[in-house]
C-alpha cells in the first residue's frame, strides 16, 4: 500500500501493525481513497493525545466538533482497539460513546442512532501506552468491502488479497484472465472493476459515505464508465454450480456482468482455448480452509500443475495458499512471492512464469 500512497504523492508520515499513517493535499487524499486497490480501511485521525484515565480521554473526546459529523438522520458505530493505559476496549467504547451524546446534547442536537454492525459513521479509537487516537473513517464500511458480495461462498479470498494477487501476477487492464476455481468471482470481478471503472474501484463507496461528503462537499464524482469490452477476456470456472451461480450475481450487484464470463467446469479439464498469453490466477482449496483429506489435496495440485504446464506455457500463474507444502506439488518454479495473513492463516501469493507450451 505504500506504493499506492507514493503515487499519489502522499507524504508516509510512519508506520506500524496499525496501519500507514499519512498526510496529503486534499485532492490527492480523494484520489487515494477513490483508486486504492489494497487499503482495508482510511480514517481521518481526529485527535491523537495523552490520557491517563478514561475520564481524561471522555473529556478530550467531549471537545471535538461531533455536530459536524452526527446528526439525528446520521447512525454511528465505535471500533475500539486499546491497550496499556486505556486498557478495557469495551469500557473505552462506551466513554466513547457518552462523549459523542453528551457534546450533542449540549448543542441541543436531537441523538442520533447507534448501531452495533453497519453503521452512516464509524468512529475508531486506539490506544498505546499513554497515547490515543480518535478517527473516523471515510467510507463508513471497511474501502476492502465494496458492498457487491451478498453472497460469498466457500472461503472466499477478501477484494483487497484479490488485488494483491492481481498486482502480483501483472495482470493489466484488457488482458485476457481466467480463474479455474472461482468461488465467489471475486478476483474476477476486482479486475472488471478496475476496467469499467477506469480503476476508481471504491468511485461508488464514497460516493454513499456521509464523512466523505461533509469533508468534500465540492467534489463531483466522474460517471464515467466503460461500456461492454469488444472481446471477452475475463473468464471464471468452477465445479460447484451453486458456486457459479453465486458468481453471476456477485459480478450483477457489481455492475461486470457483461465483462466477466461464468461457467461451470473442472479445473482438471481446462483446456487452453484463450491464447497464447494471458494470466490464471486463482485461489484453490488448502486443508485448514476447506476441510479436504491431505492426500485428495496433493493429487489435486499434482493434477493441476500437469494441466497449467501443458495448457498455458508461456502465460503467468499465480495462486494463494495457505499451506505451502501443496505448493511443491505444481513442479513448477517460483518467480515471486508475498507472505500475509488471510482468514488468520499465514499464507502467501505466489507468482509462477510458464515455460514452454503446446
Amino acid at each position: 500500500m505504500e506504493s499506492e500512497l507514493k503515487t499519489h504523492h502522499l507524504k508516509i508520515n510512519s508506520s506500524n501493525r496499525g496501519g500507514v499513517f499519512f498526510s496529503g493535499k486534499k485532492e490527492d487524499v480523494i484520489q487515494f481513497a477513490i483508486h486504492t486497490k489494497f487499503a482495508s480501511r482510511i480514517n481521518l485521525q481526529l485527535l491523537h493525545e495523552n490520557a491517563d484515565t478514561y475520564d481524561e480521554f471522555y473529556a478530550k473526546a467531549c471537545e471535538l466538533p461531533w455536530e459536524k459529523y452526527i446528526c439525528p438522520e446520521i447512525s454511528f458505530r465505535i471500533d475500539a482497539e486499546t491497550k496499556d493505559k486505556l486498557k478495557n476496549s469495551e469500557f473505552t467504547m462506551h466513554r466513547m460513546k457518552d462523549a459523542v451524546l453528551d457534546r450533542l446534547r449540549s448543542k441541543k442536537i436531537p441523538l442520533p442512532e447507534i448501531e452495533k454492525r453497519m453503521a452512516d459513521v464509524t468512529i475508531v479509537v486506539r490506544s498505546h501506552t499513554d497515547k490515543f487516537s480518535i478517527e473516523l473513517s471515510l467510507s463508513g464500511d471497511p474501502v476492502g468491502r465494496r458492498g457487491y458480495r451478498l453472497f460469498a461462498g466457500n472461503a472466499p479470498v477478501r477484494e483487497p488479497i484479490a488485488q494483491a494477487m492481481l498486482e502480483i501476477s501483472g495482470w493489466k487492464e484488457g488482458n485476457t484472465l481466467v480463474d479455474p476455481m472461482c468461488g465467489s468471482g471475486t478476483i474476477l470481478i476486482e479486475a472488471a472493476l478496475r476496467e469499467r471503472l477506469y480503476g476508481e474501484i471504491n468511485r461508488f463507496l464514497f460516493a454513499e459515505s456521509p464523512v466523505f461528503q461533509i469533508l468534500f462537499p465540492t467534489y463531483v464524482f466522474s460517471e464515467r464508465k466503460m461500456e461492454k469490452p469488444n472481446a471477452p477476456h475475463l473468464f471464471g470456472f468452477d465445479v460447484d454450480p451453486e458456486a457459479v451461480r453465486i458468481a453471476k450475481e456477485n459480478a450483477y450487484e457489481a455492475g461486470v456482468e457483461d465483462f466477466v464470463t461464468f461457467e461451470v467446469g473442472n479445473c482438471l479439464d481446462l483446456k487452453n482455448n484463450f491464447g497464447s498469453q494471458g494470466h490464471v490466477v486463482t485461489n484453490p482449496p488448502y486443508g485448514d480452509r476447506i476441510g479436504k483429506p491431505m492426500e485428495d489435496l496433493k493429487e489435486m495440485y499434482f493434477q493441476f500443475g500437469k494441466v497449467i504446464k501443458n495448457e498455458f506455457g508461456g502465460w503467468k500463474f499465480t495462486v494463494l495458499s495457505g499451506d505451502f507444502s501443496l505448493l511443491g506439488k505444481f513442479g513448477l518454479k517460483e518467480n515471486a512471492h508475498l507472505s500475509l495473513k488471510h482468514a488468520n492463516l499465514k499464507a502467501k501469493i505466489v507468482d509462477y512464469e510458464i515455460r514452454g507450451g503446446k
